[in-house]
């Protein structure tokens, strides 16, 4: 989900927008997922918690969930109403938070450099043929264990089981 404003400050250019060419649920209604923060409380407070589950049921499933949440945590202006990643500004705030509490108040440069140097040796990596013993080692590693099977993709259930422990964790925190 974006909402933006002219007035608004420009997003973290070493953290894009994610992008998927699957169609997500934030973009097909966008309205599922515009809590402002007054939103969950009041004569409609049941209606708001159901909008809400529902947005986050559909984040739960979305290919970009991870991208989302590191988006909406480093662009904390830009993300101060709605559900990002099935997150509310609230549980974003204690998101953010701990992550100062564990990398320090320039969290958003230690998660800015560590993506950087995660780029630049994949980048050496398709560069960088292997040296002879090792192309040997992962010759023979596929000659005896095939190919390397992908994990598979998580199961309905499986998703929800994920999403009950983040929203356990979020209230824990």
């Amino acid at each position: 989900m974006s909402r933006t404003h002219p007035t608004d400050p420009a997003p973290d250019p070493r953290f894009p927008f994610p992008r998927t060419s699957a169609p997500t649920c934030c973009r097909r209604d966008p309205a599922l997922f515009d809590l402002a923060s007054g939103d969950l409380s009041g004569d409609t407070k049941d209606a708001a918690r159901g909008r809400l589950e529902q947005a986050r049921r559909s984040c739960s499933a979305c290919p970009i969930v991870t991208a989302c949440l590191r988006w909406a945590l480093v662009n904390r202006t830009l993300t101060q109403d709605g559900v990002f990643a099935g997150t509310t500004p609230a549980q974003r705030c204690a998101l953010r938070r701990r992550l100062a509490d564990r990398l320090g108040p320039d969290w958003v440069d230690v998660l800015a450099a560590r993506d950087q140097a995660r780029r630049e040796r994949a980048e050496a990596a398709r560069h960088t043929p292997l040296p002879v013993a090792q192309a040997r080692i992962v010759h023979l590693d596929r000659e005896l264990n095939g190919s390397l099977r992908l994990l598979p993709q998580l199961t309905a259930e499986e998703q929800r089981l994920n999403r009950s422990r983040l929203v356990a964790g979020l209230k824990a925190a």
